[in-house]
């Protein structure tokens, strides 16, 4: 990596901490602040190309877990929000829009279920979900899909005001 790789990667890295804490502190606003998480990783994805943006990813995840103080706040970042923006940057690389939104739709299945029994396997007891485990899991699809277009639309108004400057890799 060169200089200006190292600097922007460590900016998004520091970003990506301090939306954590925010996270872990703030819970009634934990979504801002994990979306935001996803912004800092789709940026270096878009500027500078998905490796980069897995640099940044697996460095927030490993520092995140060890300062973030809640962990589960951590470990929800490290399976959605942090490996999302690289996972949408493969899937939109030319697949038919079908199995784009199946790819993604499966990688977040899978991240919900492997939360779903780590939960589950450390806490010892099924969560309570108010409305019923299928509703709770029909509104998460849907909050998916609309966290998925939102990542979309902040991207393409990155793009059109052209701040970074992206090689647009990703």
């Amino acid at each position: 990596m060169n200089a200006r790789k190292i600097t922007y990667a460590g900016m998004m890295v520091a970003l990506t901490i301090i939306f954590l804490i925010f996270a872990s502190t703030l819970p009634r606003a934990n979504s801002i602040f994990y979306i935001l998480c996803s912004i800092s990783i789709m940026i270096m994805v878009w500027i500078f190309g998905i490796k980069e943006g897995f640099v940044v990813y697996i460095a927030s995840s490993l520092i995140g877990f060890f300062l973030v103080p809640n962990k589960f706040v951590a470990v929800v970042y490290i399976l959605i929000f942090g490996l999302y923006p690289l996972i949408k940057a493969l899937c939109e690389r030319g697949f038919p829009v079908y199995l784009e939104f199946f790819l993604k739709f499966l990688y977040y299945n899978l991240a919900l279920i492997i939360l779903y029994f780590m939960f589950k396997l450390i806490i010892k007891e099924l969560p309570h979900f108010k409305f019923g485990l299928a509703l709770t899991i029909v509104s998460s699809e849907v909050i998916f899909i609309l966290y998925d277009y939102l990542l979309t639309l902040i991207l393409q108004k990155l793009k059109s005001l052209k701040i970074f400057g992206g090689t647009n890799h990703g």
